[in-house]
Protein backbone atom coordinates (compact mmCIF):
# COMPACT_ATOMS: atom_id res chain seq x y z
CA UNK A 1 0.00 0.00 0.00
CA UNK A 2 2.82 2.38 0.85
CA UNK A 3 4.50 1.75 -2.50
CA UNK A 4 1.21 2.32 -4.35
CA UNK A 5 0.62 5.61 -2.52
CA UNK A 6 4.16 6.75 -3.31
CA UNK A 7 3.66 5.93 -7.00
CA UNK A 8 0.39 7.91 -7.11
CA UNK A 9 2.00 10.90 -5.40
CA UNK A 10 4.96 10.83 -7.84
CA UNK A 11 2.65 10.67 -10.89
CA UNK A 12 0.53 13.52 -9.52
CA UNK A 13 3.65 15.63 -9.00
CA UNK A 14 4.71 15.05 -12.59
CA UNK A 15 1.26 15.98 -13.85
CA UNK A 16 1.35 19.25 -11.89
CA UNK A 17 4.82 20.03 -13.25
CA UNK A 18 3.62 19.28 -16.80
CA UNK A 19 0.63 21.61 -16.43
CA UNK A 20 2.89 24.36 -15.13
CA UNK A 21 5.24 23.93 -18.09
CA UNK A 22 2.36 24.14 -20.55
CA UNK A 23 0.99 27.29 -18.94
CA UNK A 24 4.36 29.03 -18.97
CA UNK A 25 5.15 27.76 -22.54
CA UNK A 26 8.33 26.07 -21.36
CA UNK A 27 8.42 23.28 -23.91
CA UNK A 28 11.99 22.03 -23.33
CA UNK A 29 11.24 20.87 -19.74
CA UNK A 30 8.15 19.15 -21.14
CA UNK A 31 10.23 17.01 -23.51
CA UNK A 32 12.42 15.84 -20.65
CA UNK A 33 9.42 15.22 -18.41
CA UNK A 34 7.60 13.11 -20.99
CA UNK A 35 10.39 10.55 -21.18
CA UNK A 36 9.71 9.58 -17.55
CA UNK A 37 6.05 10.50 -17.02
CA UNK A 38 4.53 8.82 -20.11
CA UNK A 39 4.95 5.79 -22.29
CA UNK A 40 5.23 6.38 -26.09
CA UNK A 41 1.58 5.45 -26.67
CA UNK A 42 0.22 7.63 -23.88
CA UNK A 43 1.35 11.00 -25.16
CA UNK A 44 0.14 12.23 -28.52
CA UNK A 45 0.37 15.33 -30.65
CA UNK A 46 -3.14 16.20 -29.52
CA UNK A 47 -1.71 16.85 -26.04
CA UNK A 48 0.65 19.60 -27.18
CA UNK A 49 -1.58 21.45 -29.63
CA UNK A 50 -2.38 24.01 -26.98
CA UNK A 51 1.29 24.98 -26.84
CA UNK A 52 1.28 26.60 -30.26
CA UNK A 53 -0.81 29.63 -31.10
CA UNK A 54 -0.60 28.80 -34.82
CA UNK A 55 -1.86 25.69 -36.57
CA UNK A 56 0.74 22.90 -36.67
CA UNK A 57 1.18 20.58 -39.63
CA UNK A 58 -0.07 17.76 -37.42
CA UNK A 59 -3.42 19.56 -37.09
CA UNK A 60 -4.17 18.94 -40.78
CA UNK A 61 -6.76 16.11 -41.05
CA UNK A 62 -5.43 12.90 -42.55
CA UNK A 63 -8.30 12.94 -45.02
CA UNK A 64 -6.71 15.97 -46.68
CA UNK A 65 -3.77 13.75 -47.69
CA UNK A 66 -6.12 11.83 -49.95
CA UNK A 67 -6.51 8.52 -48.09
CA UNK A 68 -8.90 6.87 -45.72
CA UNK A 69 -8.56 7.99 -42.08
CA UNK A 70 -7.79 5.61 -39.26
CA UNK A 71 -6.99 5.84 -35.57
CA UNK A 72 -4.51 8.71 -35.65
CA UNK A 73 -3.86 8.46 -31.91
CA UNK A 74 -1.26 5.81 -32.75
CA UNK A 75 0.03 7.29 -35.99
CA UNK A 76 2.12 10.13 -34.58
CA UNK A 77 2.40 9.13 -30.92
CA UNK A 78 5.97 9.30 -29.66
CA UNK A 79 8.24 10.90 -27.14
CA UNK A 80 9.62 13.07 -29.95
CA UNK A 81 6.25 14.71 -30.63
CA UNK A 82 6.95 17.55 -28.23
CA UNK A 83 10.18 18.35 -30.06
CA UNK A 84 8.12 18.54 -33.28
CA UNK A 85 5.73 20.98 -31.58
CA UNK A 86 8.72 22.93 -30.27
CA UNK A 87 10.05 23.44 -33.81
CA UNK A 88 6.61 24.49 -35.08
CA UNK A 89 6.17 26.96 -32.22
CA UNK A 90 9.63 28.51 -31.98
CA UNK A 91 10.86 27.77 -35.51
CA UNK A 92 14.11 26.05 -36.48
CA UNK A 93 17.14 28.08 -37.40
CA UNK A 94 19.11 25.05 -38.62
CA UNK A 95 16.55 23.72 -41.08
CA UNK A 96 18.15 25.37 -44.10
CA UNK A 97 21.65 24.16 -43.34
CA UNK A 98 20.91 20.52 -42.48
CA UNK A 99 21.66 17.87 -45.06
CA UNK A 100 19.22 15.21 -46.29
CA UNK A 101 17.66 13.34 -43.33
CA UNK A 102 20.28 14.86 -41.06
CA UNK A 103 20.22 13.41 -37.56
CA UNK A 104 20.93 16.05 -34.90
CA UNK A 105 22.66 14.70 -31.79
CA UNK A 106 22.77 16.52 -28.47
CA UNK A 107 24.07 15.49 -25.05
CA UNK A 108 21.59 15.73 -22.19
CA UNK A 109 22.38 14.31 -18.77
CA UNK A 110 25.26 12.27 -20.14
CA UNK A 111 23.04 10.60 -22.78
CA UNK A 112 23.09 11.22 -26.55
CA UNK A 113 19.65 12.26 -27.81
CA UNK A 114 19.05 11.84 -31.56
CA UNK A 115 16.48 14.17 -33.08
CA UNK A 116 15.19 13.36 -36.56
CA UNK A 117 13.53 15.72 -39.00
CA UNK A 118 9.75 15.68 -38.73
CA UNK A 119 8.55 13.71 -41.79
CA UNK A 120 5.44 15.91 -41.98
CA UNK A 121 7.40 19.16 -42.11
CA UNK A 122 8.30 21.28 -45.11
CA UNK A 123 11.93 20.61 -44.27
CA UNK A 124 11.48 16.88 -44.94
CA UNK A 125 9.89 17.65 -48.29
CA UNK A 126 12.66 20.10 -49.20
CA UNK A 127 15.30 17.50 -48.36
CA UNK A 128 13.51 14.95 -50.53
CA UNK A 129 13.62 17.49 -53.36
CA UNK A 130 17.35 17.98 -52.71
CA UNK A 131 17.85 14.22 -52.91
CA UNK A 132 16.18 14.14 -56.33
CA UNK A 133 18.20 17.10 -57.55
CA UNK A 134 21.55 15.67 -56.43
CA UNK A 135 20.84 12.37 -58.20
CA UNK A 136 19.54 13.97 -61.39
CA UNK A 137 15.96 12.71 -60.95
CA UNK A 138 13.68 15.30 -62.53
CA UNK A 139 10.70 13.25 -63.75
CA UNK A 140 9.11 12.69 -60.30
CA UNK A 141 6.90 15.32 -58.68
CA UNK A 142 8.26 15.98 -55.20
CA UNK A 143 4.94 17.04 -53.63
CA UNK A 144 3.18 13.90 -54.88
CA UNK A 145 6.08 11.67 -53.86
CA UNK A 146 6.28 13.12 -50.34
CA UNK A 147 2.53 12.81 -49.81
CA UNK A 148 2.59 9.20 -51.04
CA UNK A 149 5.42 8.30 -48.70
CA UNK A 150 3.53 9.84 -45.77
CA UNK A 151 0.45 7.83 -46.68
CA UNK A 152 2.56 4.68 -46.73
CA UNK A 153 3.97 5.63 -43.32
CA UNK A 154 0.46 5.86 -41.91
CA UNK A 155 -0.50 2.51 -43.46
CA UNK A 156 2.49 0.74 -41.93
CA UNK A 157 1.73 2.23 -38.51
CA UNK A 158 -1.90 1.16 -38.75
CA UNK A 159 -1.13 -2.42 -39.79
CA UNK A 160 1.66 -2.73 -37.25
CA UNK A 161 -0.95 -2.54 -34.50
CA UNK A 162 -2.45 -5.81 -35.79
CA UNK A 163 0.71 -7.75 -36.62
CA UNK A 164 4.44 -7.30 -36.32
CA UNK A 165 5.46 -5.86 -39.71
CA UNK A 166 8.40 -4.00 -38.20
CA UNK A 167 9.76 -3.79 -34.67
CA UNK A 168 7.14 -2.36 -32.34
CA UNK A 169 9.77 -0.81 -30.11
CA UNK A 170 9.50 2.98 -30.51
CA UNK A 171 7.31 2.46 -33.58
CA UNK A 172 6.44 6.03 -34.60
CA UNK A 173 5.94 7.95 -37.82
CA UNK A 174 9.47 9.31 -37.59
CA UNK A 175 11.00 5.86 -37.04
CA UNK A 176 9.08 4.31 -39.94
CA UNK A 177 9.94 7.19 -42.27
CA UNK A 178 13.64 7.50 -41.44
CA UNK A 179 14.62 3.88 -40.72
CA UNK A 180 12.50 1.98 -43.23
CA UNK A 181 11.08 4.18 -45.97
CA UNK A 182 14.05 6.48 -46.67
CA UNK A 183 16.63 3.63 -46.78
CA UNK A 184 14.35 2.04 -49.38
CA UNK A 185 14.09 5.29 -51.35
CA UNK A 186 17.90 5.50 -51.27
CA UNK A 187 18.01 2.65 -53.80
CA UNK A 188 16.07 4.71 -56.36
CA UNK A 189 19.11 6.07 -58.27
CA UNK A 190 20.65 2.59 -58.37
CA UNK A 191 17.48 1.17 -59.91
CA UNK A 192 17.25 3.96 -62.49
CA UNK A 193 20.90 3.48 -63.42
CA UNK A 194 20.34 -0.25 -63.99
CA UNK A 195 17.22 0.44 -66.02
CA UNK A 196 19.03 2.85 -68.33
CA UNK A 197 22.06 0.56 -68.77
CA UNK A 198 19.88 -2.40 -69.77
CA UNK A 199 18.15 -0.30 -72.42
CA UNK A 200 14.65 -1.66 -71.86
CA UNK A 201 12.26 -0.75 -74.66
CA UNK A 202 8.57 -0.02 -74.34
CA UNK A 203 7.57 -3.61 -75.09
CA UNK A 204 9.73 -5.22 -72.40
CA UNK A 205 8.71 -3.92 -69.00
CA UNK A 206 11.35 -3.50 -66.31
CA UNK A 207 10.76 -6.19 -63.69
CA UNK A 208 11.94 -6.07 -60.07
CA UNK A 209 11.52 -8.76 -57.40
CA UNK A 210 11.83 -8.00 -53.68
CA UNK A 211 12.77 -11.24 -51.92
CA UNK A 212 11.94 -11.44 -48.21
CA UNK A 213 9.95 -8.22 -48.33
CA UNK A 214 8.50 -8.61 -44.80
CA UNK A 215 6.56 -5.41 -44.19
CA UNK A 216 7.06 -4.26 -47.81
CA UNK A 217 10.60 -2.89 -47.67
CA UNK A 218 12.29 -1.89 -49.86
CA UNK A 219 9.69 -2.84 -52.49
CA UNK A 220 6.65 -0.72 -51.60
CA UNK A 221 8.35 2.73 -51.34
CA UNK A 222 10.16 2.14 -54.65
CA UNK A 223 6.97 0.94 -56.34
CA UNK A 224 5.24 4.15 -55.21
CA UNK A 225 7.89 6.27 -56.92
CA UNK A 226 8.25 4.08 -60.04
CA UNK A 227 4.72 3.33 -61.29
CA UNK A 228 6.01 2.14 -64.70
CA UNK A 229 8.14 -0.62 -63.14
CA UNK A 230 6.59 -4.00 -62.28
CA UNK A 231 7.35 -5.15 -58.72
CA UNK A 232 6.90 -8.67 -57.32
CA UNK A 233 7.08 -8.91 -53.53
CA UNK A 234 7.96 -12.36 -52.16
CA UNK A 235 7.74 -13.65 -48.60
CA UNK A 236 7.03 -16.95 -46.86
CA UNK A 237 4.86 -15.36 -44.13
CA UNK A 238 1.32 -15.14 -45.46
CA UNK A 239 -0.09 -12.68 -42.92
CA UNK A 240 2.62 -10.13 -43.72
CA UNK A 241 1.99 -10.45 -47.45
CA UNK A 242 -1.73 -9.95 -46.86
CA UNK A 243 -0.98 -6.65 -45.11
CA UNK A 244 1.41 -5.64 -47.90
CA UNK A 245 -1.25 -6.39 -50.50
CA UNK A 246 -3.84 -4.37 -48.60
CA UNK A 247 -1.47 -1.40 -48.33
CA UNK A 248 -0.71 -1.56 -52.05
CA UNK A 249 -4.43 -1.64 -52.86
CA UNK A 250 -5.13 1.28 -50.50
CA UNK A 251 -2.46 3.34 -52.27
CA UNK A 252 -3.75 2.34 -55.76
CA UNK A 253 -0.48 0.65 -56.70
CA UNK A 254 -1.32 -1.35 -59.82
CA UNK A 255 2.32 -2.23 -60.49
CA UNK A 256 2.65 -4.52 -57.45
CA UNK A 257 1.89 -8.20 -57.14
CA UNK A 258 2.67 -10.52 -54.24
CA UNK A 259 3.93 -14.10 -54.16
CA UNK A 260 3.51 -16.22 -51.05
CA UNK A 261 6.02 -19.01 -50.64
CA UNK A 262 9.71 -19.82 -50.67
CA UNK A 263 11.61 -18.02 -53.39
CA UNK A 264 13.39 -21.20 -54.50
CA UNK A 265 10.02 -22.84 -55.13
CA UNK A 266 8.31 -20.29 -57.37
CA UNK A 267 6.64 -22.94 -59.55
CA UNK A 268 3.62 -22.49 -61.81
CA UNK A 269 1.78 -25.19 -63.74
CA UNK A 270 1.41 -28.94 -63.40
CA UNK A 271 4.68 -29.73 -65.20
CA UNK A 272 6.72 -27.64 -62.77
CA UNK A 273 7.48 -24.89 -65.28
CA UNK A 274 9.21 -22.00 -63.51
CA UNK A 275 7.44 -18.86 -64.63
CA UNK A 276 9.93 -16.63 -62.83
CA UNK A 277 13.15 -18.17 -64.16
CA UNK A 278 15.36 -15.55 -65.84
CA UNK A 279 12.61 -12.93 -65.70
CA UNK A 280 13.86 -10.16 -63.43
CA UNK A 281 16.14 -7.22 -64.22
CA UNK A 282 16.76 -6.46 -60.54
CA UNK A 283 16.56 -8.59 -57.40
CA UNK A 284 16.23 -6.67 -54.12
CA UNK A 285 17.02 -7.89 -50.62
CA UNK A 286 17.34 -6.27 -47.23
CA UNK A 287 19.33 -8.24 -44.64
CA UNK A 288 17.34 -11.41 -45.38
CA UNK A 289 20.09 -13.96 -44.78
CA UNK A 290 23.77 -14.57 -45.47
CA UNK A 291 24.67 -13.42 -48.97
CA UNK A 292 25.94 -16.79 -50.31
CA UNK A 293 22.67 -18.46 -49.30
CA UNK A 294 20.66 -15.57 -50.76
CA UNK A 295 22.57 -15.86 -54.05
CA UNK A 296 21.70 -19.56 -54.16
CA UNK A 297 18.03 -18.70 -53.81
CA UNK A 298 17.80 -15.96 -56.43
CA UNK A 299 20.37 -16.87 -59.09
CA UNK A 300 17.71 -18.53 -61.28
CA UNK A 301 15.46 -15.46 -61.14
CA UNK A 302 17.91 -13.03 -62.74
CA UNK A 303 18.09 -12.34 -66.45
CA UNK A 304 21.08 -13.83 -68.20
CA UNK A 305 23.73 -11.57 -69.66
CA UNK A 306 23.69 -11.01 -73.40
CA UNK A 307 19.91 -10.91 -73.80
CA UNK A 308 17.96 -8.39 -75.89
CA UNK A 309 20.21 -8.79 -78.93
CA UNK A 310 23.42 -8.89 -76.88
CA UNK A 311 22.93 -5.42 -75.39
CA UNK A 312 21.37 -6.59 -72.13
CA UNK A 313 23.86 -6.67 -69.24
CA UNK A 314 21.73 -9.19 -67.42
CA UNK A 315 20.07 -8.98 -64.05
CA UNK A 316 21.48 -7.18 -61.03
CA UNK A 317 21.29 -7.95 -57.35
CA UNK A 318 21.00 -4.94 -55.01
CA UNK A 319 21.34 -6.04 -51.41
CA UNK A 320 21.25 -3.95 -48.22
CA UNK A 321 23.46 -5.38 -45.49
CA UNK A 322 25.72 -4.32 -42.64
CA UNK A 323 28.80 -5.77 -41.02
CA UNK A 324 31.61 -7.85 -42.48
CA UNK A 325 31.30 -10.08 -45.54
CA UNK A 326 32.89 -13.30 -46.70
CA UNK A 327 35.94 -13.02 -48.95
CA UNK A 328 34.05 -14.92 -51.64
CA UNK A 329 31.44 -12.14 -51.68
CA UNK A 330 33.83 -9.18 -51.28
CA UNK A 331 35.80 -10.12 -54.39
CA UNK A 332 32.73 -10.00 -56.65
CA UNK A 333 31.09 -6.72 -55.60
CA UNK A 334 30.43 -4.44 -58.57
CA UNK A 335 29.56 -1.42 -56.43
CA UNK A 336 29.51 -0.77 -52.68
CA UNK A 337 27.67 2.40 -51.57
CA UNK A 338 26.93 3.28 -47.91
CA UNK A 339 23.33 4.30 -47.28
CA UNK A 340 24.58 7.42 -45.50
CA UNK A 341 26.22 8.52 -48.75
CA UNK A 342 23.10 7.80 -50.80
CA UNK A 343 20.97 9.76 -48.33
CA UNK A 344 23.53 12.59 -47.97
CA UNK A 345 23.62 12.34 -44.20
CA UNK A 346 26.38 12.24 -41.61
CA UNK A 347 28.75 9.29 -41.93
CA UNK A 348 28.33 6.70 -39.21
CA UNK A 349 24.59 7.22 -38.79
CA UNK A 350 24.05 3.71 -40.14
CA UNK A 351 26.38 0.80 -40.87
CA UNK A 352 24.15 -0.42 -43.71
CA UNK A 353 25.37 -0.31 -47.31
CA UNK A 354 23.96 -1.21 -50.70
CA UNK A 355 25.92 -3.88 -52.58
CA UNK A 356 25.50 -4.50 -56.31
CA UNK A 357 26.28 -7.78 -58.09
CA UNK A 358 25.75 -8.86 -61.70
CA UNK A 359 24.05 -12.11 -62.66
CA UNK A 360 27.25 -14.01 -63.48
CA UNK A 361 28.85 -13.19 -60.12
CA UNK A 362 25.70 -14.19 -58.25
CA UNK A 363 25.78 -17.55 -60.02
CA UNK A 364 29.45 -18.05 -59.15
CA UNK A 365 28.89 -17.19 -55.49
CA UNK A 366 26.00 -19.65 -55.32
CA UNK A 367 28.04 -22.44 -56.93
CA UNK A 368 31.37 -21.94 -55.15
CA UNK A 369 29.77 -21.61 -51.72
CA UNK A 370 27.79 -24.81 -52.28
CA UNK A 371 24.53 -23.12 -51.29
CA UNK A 372 22.85 -23.89 -54.59
CA UNK A 373 23.48 -27.62 -54.16
CA UNK A 374 22.00 -27.51 -50.66
CA UNK A 375 18.63 -26.23 -51.87
CA UNK A 376 15.88 -28.84 -51.54
CA UNK A 377 12.87 -28.07 -53.70
CA UNK A 378 9.66 -29.93 -53.08
CA UNK A 379 8.60 -29.55 -56.71
CA UNK A 380 5.04 -29.67 -58.09
CA UNK A 381 2.53 -31.84 -56.27
CA UNK A 382 1.46 -35.00 -58.09
CA UNK A 383 -2.12 -35.99 -58.69
CA UNK A 384 -3.73 -38.50 -56.41
CA UNK A 385 -2.95 -42.06 -57.46
CA UNK A 386 0.08 -41.06 -59.58
CA UNK A 387 3.01 -43.21 -58.40
CA UNK A 388 6.67 -43.27 -59.34
CA UNK A 389 7.88 -45.53 -62.17
CA UNK A 390 9.57 -47.93 -59.75
CA UNK A 391 6.36 -48.52 -57.85
CA UNK A 392 5.29 -47.25 -54.49
CA UNK A 393 8.23 -47.28 -52.10
CA UNK A 394 7.30 -48.56 -48.66
CA UNK A 395 8.75 -47.07 -45.54
CA UNK A 396 11.19 -49.21 -43.59
CA UNK A 397 9.32 -51.53 -41.22
CA UNK A 398 5.92 -50.83 -42.80
CA UNK A 399 3.35 -53.65 -43.14
CA UNK A 400 2.12 -54.60 -46.62
CA UNK A 401 -0.68 -56.81 -47.90
CA UNK A 402 0.22 -60.49 -48.00
CA UNK A 403 0.76 -62.05 -51.43
CA UNK A 404 0.14 -65.84 -51.58
CA UNK A 405 2.27 -66.48 -54.67
CA UNK A 406 5.42 -65.14 -53.02
CA UNK A 407 7.58 -67.56 -51.08
CA UNK A 408 8.07 -66.65 -47.46
CA UNK A 409 11.46 -65.43 -46.41
CA UNK A 410 12.26 -67.72 -43.46
CA UNK A 411 16.05 -67.68 -43.62
CA UNK A 412 16.25 -71.42 -44.44
CA UNK A 413 14.85 -73.61 -47.22
CA UNK A 414 14.75 -77.14 -45.67
CA UNK A 415 12.06 -76.47 -43.15
CA UNK A 416 9.63 -79.36 -42.58
CA UNK A 417 6.73 -79.55 -40.18
CA UNK A 418 6.36 -82.77 -38.17
CA UNK A 419 3.01 -83.79 -36.73
CA UNK A 420 2.81 -85.72 -33.46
Amino acid sequence: IAISMLSIMTTSKRMITLAACLISHKVRPVTRLMATAFTPTQFHVNSVRGVSSSTSRHDVPLSSLGHAPFDRSFSIASTTSASFAHRHYYGSSSSSSSSFTQLHSTISGGEIVVEEVDPYSDQAKDELAKFYEQNGIDDIDVDTAHTSLLRLTEQVLSWNQKLNLVSRKDCTASVIYHRHILPSVALLPLLLETQSSNGNDEKSRFNVVDVGTGGGFPGLPLALLLPDVQFTLVDSVQKKLKAVGEMAAELDMTNVRIHWGRVEEMYVGEKGRREHRGRYDVVLGRSVTALPRFCGWVSDLMKDEGGNGGDDQGGRLIYIIGGELEELVESRIVNDVPLDKLLQRASGTSDKRALIFNARDVEEIADESGEKQRIVRSGPQKKKGQNNKGGKKMAKGAWSKKQNDVKKQRGYDDFQRYES
